[in-house]
Protein backbone atom coordinates (compact mmCIF):
# COMPACT_ATOMS: atom_id res chain seq x y z
CA UNK A 1 0.00 0.00 0.00
CA UNK A 2 1.12 3.41 -1.06
CA UNK A 3 0.64 6.91 0.04
CA UNK A 4 -2.18 7.48 -2.23
CA UNK A 5 -3.84 4.87 -0.23
CA UNK A 6 -3.35 6.59 2.85
CA UNK A 7 -4.04 10.06 1.27
CA UNK A 8 -7.70 8.79 -0.32
CA UNK A 9 -8.17 7.55 3.07
CA UNK A 10 -7.43 10.95 4.80
CA UNK A 11 -9.81 12.86 2.58
CA UNK A 12 -12.37 10.05 2.34
CA UNK A 13 -12.29 11.04 6.13
CA UNK A 14 -11.99 14.42 6.03
CA UNK A 15 -14.73 15.27 3.64
CA UNK A 16 -17.79 13.55 5.68
CA UNK A 17 -16.44 15.09 8.86
CA UNK A 18 -15.93 18.98 7.41
CA UNK A 19 -19.43 18.50 6.11
CA UNK A 20 -20.90 16.75 9.29
CA UNK A 21 -19.48 19.54 11.56
CA UNK A 22 -20.43 22.51 9.50
CA UNK A 23 -24.16 20.78 9.31
CA UNK A 24 -23.85 20.83 13.11
CA UNK A 25 -22.94 24.28 13.55
CA UNK A 26 -25.52 25.76 10.92
CA UNK A 27 -28.43 23.58 12.68
CA UNK A 28 -27.29 24.92 15.71
CA UNK A 29 -27.52 28.36 14.39
CA UNK A 30 -23.47 29.10 15.36
CA UNK A 31 -22.93 29.71 11.27
CA UNK A 32 -25.99 31.80 10.28
CA UNK A 33 -24.68 33.50 7.56
CA UNK A 34 -25.46 31.61 4.70
CA UNK A 35 -29.13 31.96 4.99
CA UNK A 36 -29.62 35.78 5.29
CA UNK A 37 -26.48 36.97 3.35
CA UNK A 38 -26.83 37.83 0.08
CA UNK A 39 -23.53 36.19 -2.41
CA UNK A 40 -23.64 33.45 0.49
CA UNK A 41 -25.66 31.59 -1.85
CA UNK A 42 -28.87 32.21 1.09
CA UNK A 43 -29.78 29.07 2.36
CA UNK A 44 -29.45 26.56 -0.24
CA UNK A 45 -25.84 25.16 1.02
CA UNK A 46 -27.64 24.25 4.34
CA UNK A 47 -29.37 21.56 2.26
CA UNK A 48 -26.26 20.35 0.00
CA UNK A 49 -24.67 20.03 3.17
CA UNK A 50 -26.94 16.91 4.24
CA UNK A 51 -26.76 14.82 1.61
CA UNK A 52 -22.85 15.74 0.98
CA UNK A 53 -22.12 14.34 4.66
CA UNK A 54 -24.38 11.25 3.57
CA UNK A 55 -22.19 10.90 0.28
CA UNK A 56 -19.20 11.63 2.37
CA UNK A 57 -19.42 8.62 4.29
CA UNK A 58 -20.94 6.49 1.12
CA UNK A 59 -17.15 7.49 0.05
CA UNK A 60 -15.84 6.26 2.35
CA UNK A 61 -16.80 3.07 2.27
CA UNK A 62 -16.35 2.69 -1.36
CA UNK A 63 -12.93 3.67 -1.14
CA UNK A 64 -12.61 0.75 1.94
CA UNK A 65 -13.95 -1.55 -0.87
CA UNK A 66 -12.46 0.12 -3.97
CA UNK A 67 -9.07 -2.12 -2.88
CA UNK A 68 -11.01 -5.20 -3.28
CA UNK A 69 -11.56 -5.68 -7.04
CA UNK A 70 -14.02 -8.70 -6.24
CA UNK A 71 -16.36 -6.68 -4.48
CA UNK A 72 -19.57 -6.29 -5.95
CA UNK A 73 -20.91 -3.84 -3.70
CA UNK A 74 -19.23 -0.74 -5.79
CA UNK A 75 -21.97 -0.45 -8.51
CA UNK A 76 -24.25 -0.05 -5.62
CA UNK A 77 -22.84 2.37 -3.29
CA UNK A 78 -21.96 4.74 -6.85
CA UNK A 79 -25.88 4.36 -7.32
CA UNK A 80 -26.39 5.89 -3.28
CA UNK A 81 -24.00 8.05 -3.85
CA UNK A 82 -25.47 9.23 -6.79
CA UNK A 83 -29.12 9.42 -5.49
CA UNK A 84 -27.54 11.35 -2.46
CA UNK A 85 -26.18 13.90 -4.83
CA UNK A 86 -29.42 14.18 -6.54
CA UNK A 87 -31.45 14.42 -2.99
CA UNK A 88 -28.96 17.72 -2.48
CA UNK A 89 -30.40 19.17 -5.21
CA UNK A 90 -34.25 18.23 -4.24
CA UNK A 91 -33.39 19.52 -0.53
CA UNK A 92 -31.92 22.87 -2.02
CA UNK A 93 -34.91 23.45 -4.46
CA UNK A 94 -37.66 22.67 -1.83
CA UNK A 95 -35.90 23.91 1.90
CA UNK A 96 -37.77 21.48 3.70
CA UNK A 97 -39.11 23.64 7.15
CA UNK A 98 -38.16 20.35 9.29
CA UNK A 99 -34.79 20.78 8.30
CA UNK A 100 -33.83 24.22 8.82
CA UNK A 101 -32.87 25.64 11.86
CA UNK A 102 -35.09 26.73 14.80
CA UNK A 103 -33.92 30.80 14.38
CA UNK A 104 -34.16 30.49 10.13
CA UNK A 105 -37.83 28.88 10.96
CA UNK A 106 -38.76 31.81 13.15
CA UNK A 107 -37.64 34.56 10.91
CA UNK A 108 -39.52 32.96 7.83
CA UNK A 109 -42.73 32.31 10.11
CA UNK A 110 -42.81 35.84 11.67
CA UNK A 111 -41.15 37.95 9.49
CA UNK A 112 -40.95 35.85 5.97
CA UNK A 113 -42.79 38.92 4.42
CA UNK A 114 -39.46 41.09 4.62
CA UNK A 115 -36.76 38.85 4.39
CA UNK A 116 -35.64 40.28 1.34
CA UNK A 117 -35.57 43.85 3.57
CA UNK A 118 -33.41 41.87 5.97
CA UNK A 119 -31.26 40.03 3.63
CA UNK A 120 -30.48 43.76 2.36
CA UNK A 121 -29.55 45.20 6.00
CA UNK A 122 -27.49 42.45 6.69
CA UNK A 123 -25.73 42.99 3.64
CA UNK A 124 -25.38 46.25 4.64
CA UNK A 125 -23.91 45.48 7.74
CA UNK A 126 -21.97 43.18 6.57
CA UNK A 127 -21.26 39.84 7.00
CA UNK A 128 -19.22 40.27 10.59
CA UNK A 129 -21.03 42.91 12.16
CA UNK A 130 -24.72 40.78 11.04
CA UNK A 131 -23.24 38.37 12.93
CA UNK A 132 -22.50 40.33 16.06
CA UNK A 133 -25.80 41.35 16.42
CA UNK A 134 -27.51 37.89 15.58
CA UNK A 135 -25.85 35.94 18.29
CA UNK A 136 -28.42 35.09 19.97
CA UNK A 137 -32.72 35.04 19.76
CA UNK A 138 -33.60 38.29 21.55
CA UNK A 139 -30.85 39.46 19.24
CA UNK A 140 -31.97 38.74 16.29
CA UNK A 141 -35.73 39.82 17.44
CA UNK A 142 -33.81 43.25 18.72
CA UNK A 143 -32.03 43.58 15.10
CA UNK A 144 -35.50 42.74 13.32
CA UNK A 145 -37.04 45.36 15.39
CA UNK A 146 -34.87 48.00 13.96
CA UNK A 147 -35.36 46.84 10.60
CA UNK A 148 -38.81 47.04 10.21
CA UNK A 149 -38.87 50.66 12.17
CA UNK A 150 -36.36 51.60 9.40
CA UNK A 151 -38.42 51.12 6.91
CA UNK A 152 -41.80 52.23 8.66
CA UNK A 153 -43.27 49.03 9.04
CA UNK A 154 -44.76 49.38 12.36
Amino acid sequence: MGIEYYLSGLLCWTVPFAFGVWWILMKLGRDKRWFVMPGHYISRNFYFALPTYVLGLILVLVDTILFDPNDQGIPILIIVAFCCWMMSFVLAYLEPDWLAPAWYRWLKREHGHILSLLAQEAHQLGRTEWLKRVQTQEDLEIWVTEVRRKHGLE
